[in-house]
């Protein structure tokens, strides 16, 4: 049996595990990826990637231009729509095709693409990134110790076994982890909302489409409740529909039962219908106890699970392996202490609450306005707060001024205290025009403004020793439109310092006399050290 080591070990290759590995080898980290499945998802799932999470994955050069140019559809071509049927009475319109996003939003637009082909894309940019990907590979068994992590692989093909000693696990296997059932940690919440049959298809969809680039349907019908959305490819459609499962049973679901639902749900009794493949699911809101295990993390759908209308599942995979990815890279590096790792939780566990709340309520306002008894009322915040505007508090956070307490922020409105997400801001670099998420990824970054040059000079000294980037307004960067203070809550004398992961970590509104030491302690905090380097 073959015995190998290796910094971080993930398992699962959907977006979670897929993200990780792609953040974690972008920044330096070698680590594995083992899948049990054969492929990446062969299947359109979850469609479309927001805001947030493309501004974590456009941080690798190309990977955006690329995720666009697998979709068929353009950013302002999308139509969400509540009706009867996809073709019949219209209740509510969502989303209107042509809306633009508003121009301070983010410096990205929505990519409409489904599943598999993300999937596709990123397991090329992690495979060219030197990533170990193993498919058809299962975990046998995890046993945490104090330094390492002991997991033992089956190669489900050749059945051989071999054995991974890693140094961190982020186990990103599905909302049936068995990685989380084997650590015993319990899902709380309801397992079981609703039972649907999710029905893949061909059909001629001229018609449901009317010229659209992407349409997703939200079906209220008095005989049947679900769903519609187009797929990546001209011609192929999605139905997941709700089924009572004390009537029928997953073998009730033959071909010509799927075909019949198929023209039901889009109001077309006459289309030719081919079934390329369904399967039975069940719709849960969940959230794990907790996420860490020693030095094992939980990411994406073994985290938590929620009904899929929204699209923020997929969205919260991505940004929980934003999360944890610039941490251990950090702690991999020798540029963090391990207790940054400890942060994990403290900041995802909240976002993870908030998101199955928001999809609970968005499954019950689109879908069955009936069943108002299963919204989590305590844990809501609206829809765009929760999907781009979610606050962090931990160790890994300065909050030297009074906290509010609120759990999120519009991202209208940037309020730029620690713990939330950079304002997009156009600025002006050179010759071109970037974003400030164009300066984040790899480093902590230090954003001074006009009259901060002492903050940029110590940060100057220090960076001899911490990767730490430095950018003064009106010096390195210009302010054209005069947005940068007003939309990070500075004075001209202050500044702000970025995690890699977007979100600000410390913030001082005006100068200081003295800055060296004060930025010195807030990297120390952020980057959960002991002591200073300078």
């Amino acid at each position: 049996m073959t015995v190998r080591h290796t910094p971080v070990l993930i398992v699962g290759a959907g977006y979670a595990g897929l993200t990780t590995a792609l953040l974690l080898a972008w920044r330096g980290v070698p680590c594995a990826l083992v899948e049990r499945h054969q492929s990446v998802s062969p299947r359109p799932k979850a469609h479309g990637i927001n805001r947030r999470s493309m501004e974590v994955l456009r941080v690798v050069e190309g990977l955006e231009a690329d995720l666009f140019s697998a979709s068929r559809a353009a950013p302002e071509s999308a139509a969400i729509t509540i009706a009867e049927t996809v073709t019949g009475c219209e209740i509510r319109r969502l989303l209107e095709p042509g809306a633009k996003r508003p121009p301070l939003l983010s410096p990205v637009d929505i990519c409409h693409i489904g599943q598999n082909r993300v999937e596709t894309t990123l397991l090329r940019y992690v495979r060219a990134l030197g990533v170990d990907v193993e498919f058809s590979t299962v975990v046998r068994r995890l046993s945490p110790a104090s330094d390492h992590v002991v997991a033992t692989l089956r190669n489900e093909t050749s059945g051989e076994e071999s054995i991974v000693l890693a140094d961190y696990v982020v186990a990103a296997d599905g909302a049936g982890s068995s990685t989380r059932s084997a650590l015993g940690i319990k899902m709380i919440g309801d397992d079981a909302i609703s039972h649907a049959v999710s029905i893949l298809f061909e059909a001629d969809l001229t018609v449901p489409m009317r010229g659209r680039g992407t349409v997703l349907y939200y079906l209220q019908n008095p005989a049947f409740t679900g769903a519609f959305v187009s797929c990546d490819d001209a011609g192929v459609g999605q139905i997941n529909i709700e089924y009572d499962p004390r009537h029928l049973s997953s073998a009730d679901f033959d071909g010509m039962r799927c075909e019949r639902m198929v023209r039901d749900a889009l109001g077309m009794s006459d289309l030719d219908v081919k079934i390329i493949d369904g399967m039975t699911w069940t719709m849960a809101a969940l959230v794990a106890e907790r996420l860490t295990e020693k030095r094992i993390f939980l990411a994406g759908d073994s985290a938590h699970v929620m009904p899929p209308v929204g699209g923020l599942a997929g969205q919260t995979a991505i940004q929980d392996a934003a999360d944890i990815a610039w941490k251990l890279a950090f702690v991999y590096h020798g540029h963090a202490g391990s207790a940054l790792l400890e942060t994990y939780e403290a900041e995802r566990l909240p976002v993870a609450h908030m998101t199955v709340a928001c999809q609970v309520k968005n499954y019950v306002e689109r879908l069955r306005p009936d069943r108002e008894d299963l919204r989590i009322r305590p844990a809501e915040e609206d829809y765009l707060s929760v999907a781009m505007g979610y606050r962090y508090r931990s160790s890994a956070i300065v909050m030297d001024e009074p906290d509010d307490g609120q759990r999120v922020e519009s991202p209208l409105c940037p309020s730029g205290l620690p713990g939330t997400r950079l304002a997009h801001v156009p600025l002006r670099q050179n010759e071109r025009m970037i974003s400030t998420h164009d300066l984040v990824g790899r480093e902590l970054v230090l954003l001074a403004g006009p009259d901060g040059g002492g903050w940029v000079d110590a940060a100057r000294v220090i960076a001899q020793h911490r990767p730490l980037a430095h950018y003064q307004i009106g010096v390195d960067l210009r302010d054209e439109a005069d947005l940068f203070c007003a939309r990070t809550g500075l004075e001209a004398g202050g500044a702000i310092l970025v995690r890699p992961d977007g979100f600000i970590g410390w913030r001082s509104r005006s100068s200081h006399l003295d800055p060296a030491p004060i930025l010195d302690g807030a990297l120390n905090q952020v980057l959960c050290r002991d002591r200073a380097m300078l």
